[in-house]
């Protein structure tokens, strides 16, 4: 079952820069290996195995060899031509066929890899940040230990010390990472703590909007992107009350014991400027067994904004998504593309310089829907009619666009 293996072994690809075009024609195996994959594949990377040095890399080699081969991985990330944050999973072009066969190559035999792969070192230990307020769920669940993925929703209460602007969370998995069910998070503030009534003191197998909030309005996490930052300058801010924690997991062969925890990274910039979120969802979600559909979203902007940042979600039948701006006079401008969603893998998509958009503008969001026998992550054979709803059966794809004030701030 090597679908099941690629949340858990993510072979992403790196947060170092693109190899320079000098580079790439000529890049040996060790050299792509260090570019693609060990800002993840290190002792600070959000990927379980580690293939900084030539002994894991012959430890490994079958597994890396037969999930480059069939093109899970390395995984392309969405596509924009803006610069964005710095990211363990932000990825600014996917591996070409040359590289492929050349990393593909270098993994034959262990006499190849332990020549190819001979000079890989370990990357330089990333910096961590300090006394994070920590919020936990007030509720904890046990995962099965067989079966699907299933959504599991819990409130968390805000302490008094928990700071009122933050720039961004940070997952926090308690003993080994490699056996955690979570594949996914997303937050949402809940001022009302109307999502207590849901949550019956063991979370809830729901997920969607906090009132009219939008699910993932503070952003979200992944197995390949465990800490979402906003810019420099940018914060959320957080008004009294919960939190709502919304997983994606699925179960590790044994029963585990789910009570979510993230840590807050507080906003240190006086001159913040407030993120807000607008919700691109598909209402009413339904789609033909059979049929691959394009549905488009379009969100008005009103007055001069920026867009900060993109958190995609969406189940199997989700494959892609397309984000445009259209300026008052017409003009289409390509923001975001993902061409082979796949939420836990796919890091949400934070700007370095957002994107200023005038007054008047448009943002439309194209969604692409299989509902076929084709689409690889297809639960069902044959399918089966779809429409909004917890997975495996129903969907519930949707974009919230983080935005900000273009008169506010730095």
């Amino acid at each position: 079952m090597l679908h099941r293996l690629l949340p858990l072994i993510a072979v992403v690809l790196s947060a170092r820069p693109t190899l320079a075009e000098d580079q790439r024609d000529v890049a040996p195996a060790a050299t792509l290996l260090s570019a693609r994959c060990l800002a993840c594949h290190d002792a600070d990377g959000p990927a379980p195995l580690r293939f900084d040095s030539p002994d894991a890399v012959l430890r490994h080699r079958r597994l890396m060899r037969a999930l480059i081969a069939d093109r899970s991985m390395p995984p392309a990330s969405v596509e924009t031509s803006l610069r964005q944050l710095p990211s363990a999973a932000v990825v600014q072009h996917a591996i070409d066929e040359r590289e492929r066969e050349a990393l593909l190559a270098a993994l034959s035999s262990d006499d190849s890899a332990r020549v190819a792969f001979a000079s890989i070192k370990p990357n330089a230990p990333k910096p961590r940040a300090m006394d994070c307020p920590r919020v936990q769920a007030a509720a904890a669940w046990t995962v099965p230990a067989v079966g699907g993925m299933r959504i599991r929703s819990f409130h968390a209460p805000l302490t008094s010390g928990a700071p009122t602007r933050i720039r961004g969370w940070r997952m926090v998995v308690q003993g080994d990472p490699a056996r955690s069910p979570i594949r996914f998070m997303s937050f949402a503030a809940d001022p009302a703590r109307a999502w207590r009534i849901m949550d019956d003191g063991s979370g809830a197998e729901s997920m969607g909007d906090i009132g009219p909030i939008p699910s993932g309005a503070l952003g979200a996490l992944s197995r390949t992107a465990p800490e979402f930052l906003l810019p420099d300058g940018f914060a959320f801010e957080l008004p009294p009350g919960d939190v709502v924690i919304e997983t994606t997991v699925e179960p590790i062969g044994r029963e585990a014991l789910l009570r979510p925890m993230i840590d807050l990274i507080p906003s240190t910039d006086r001159s913040t400027c407030i993120v807000s979120a607008v919700s691109a969802r598909i209402v009413p979600l339904q789609v033909g067994a059979g049929e691959r559909v394009e549905r488009v979203v379009a969100v008005d902007v009103g007055g001069a904004t920026r867009l900060v940042g993109i958190v995609a979600k969406g189940g199997a039948y989700l494959r892609g998504f397309l984000v445009e701006t259209v300026a008052p006079d017409g003009c289409r401008t390509v923001v975001a593309r993902d061409r082979d969603f796949r939420m836990n893998l796919t890091a949400p998509v934070v700007f370095r310089d957002p994107l200023a958009i005038e007054a008047g503008s448009t943002i439309e969001v194209r969604f692409d829907l299989d509902n076929t026998r084709e689409n690889p992550l297809q639960p069902f054979d044959p399918p089966r009619p779809l429409s909004a709803g917890l997975p495996p059966n129903g969907e519930d794809a949707a974009v919230v666009l983080l935005l900000a004030p273009a008169e506010s701030g730095r």
